[in-house]
């Protein structure tokens, strides 16, 4: 089983803009709207990939929540939310003609302690050594920033493994739970070891060297962007060039997409490569749709083969 976990999740609203005039009247179009947050759009990747068996969890409340629960429904997502007091979060991304994104993200609801109990038992039921967690996106106010450390633990305590796609104080906080993999960008894991400059690729890699072996992390995969992405474990690297694809001008959902291939490769125990080669292609499938749309199983499984690895 793969569980997500979105404590913050969101009714995204993507529109197109020709040109982001700051202080200005701006008119978007062709806007959509999508159940959102991390661990949601890797279930929606999940559910495009042909897998049934994985579960939605986190935090829904109001209007927004009822309708990402209906649309989650609607597309026979199983999902298994905690319902709290507090309304589910609107954001807002704008995706100009010459590719920049500008996301206004609201900072979502007040949570209480019964609600995070609530959640933590919830995800706790779910707790098994077959079960793969997903733990990624911000979290909502009132939420301690322990909070993924301390579910990471508790899981893994059962035996389950886990992948972990946050960043800032929370990344910093929860890596020393050992989660098996953590997907940072760049700036990411430049913003984790507080780095003012920009870093080479070999800076990247050593970091992320650093990480698997004073934290204990399985994987860290980096995304770089249009210059692709680094996988480093205890014993390997291996540095991926972006797939060529023709993009929607957005890259909203690309990571989330990426922690759903990890998932699917911790689950089936395929190897390192394979493993790589399919989130690079859930990855690139991604940015071919609007919005957050995943890629069809049969986009992935075209972009699977044109996947380059090479170790360094």
């Amino acid at each position: 089983m793969i569980v997500t976990v979105t404590l913050n999740p969101s009714m995204d609203k993507t529109g197109n803009l020709k040109n982001y005039e700051h202080g200005g009247t701006n008119h978007i179009t062709d806007v959509i709207r999508d159940a959102a947050g991390n661990g949601i759009i890797a279930s929606k990747t999940l559910k495009s990939l042909g897998r049934e068996e994985a579960v939605a969890t986190g935090f829904l409340g109001g209007i927004n929540g009822e309708r990402i629960s209906l649309i989650l429904d609607s597309m026979a997502i199983t999902n298994d939310f905690v319902k709290i007091a507090g309304d589910t979060r609107t954001n807002l991304k704008v995706v100009e003609d010459n590719g920049f994104v500008t996301e206004f993200n609201e900072p979502g609801p007040i949570v209480n302690d019964s609600e995070i109990q609530a959640l933590t038992d919830k995800i706790l039921g779910y707790a098994k050594e077959d079960t793969v967690f997903v733990f990624s996106g911000s979290i909502p106010r009132n939420c301690p920033d322990t909070i993924y450390a301390d579910l990471i633990t508790k899981v893994k305590e059962r035996g389950s493994k886990v992948i972990l796609d946050v960043h800032g104080d929370l990344l910093k906080t929860s890596i020393a739970a050992k989660p098996d993999v953590i997907k940072p960008n760049k700036k990411e894991i430049e913003d984790y070891y507080d780095m003012e400059f920009s870093v080479s690729e070999e800076g990247l890699i050593d970091m992320g060297k650093r990480i698997v072996e004073q934290q204990g992390v399985g994987m860290v995969a980096i995304s770089r962007g249009a210059m692709g992405a680094l996988f480093i474990t205890n014993d390997k690297c291996y540095r991926c060039p972006a797939l060529k694809v023709e993009s929607k001008h957005s890259t909203v959902g690309a990571g989330a997409a990426m922690d759903a291939a990890f998932a699917l490769g911790l689950q089936n125990q395929c190897s390192l490569e394979d493993m790589i080669k399919l989130s690079m292609a859930i990855s690139a499938g991604s940015v071919t749709t609007y919005g957050t749309k995943p890629a069809t199983k049969e986009v992935v499984e075209e972009l699977v083969k044109k996947v380059e690895l090479i170790e360094i």
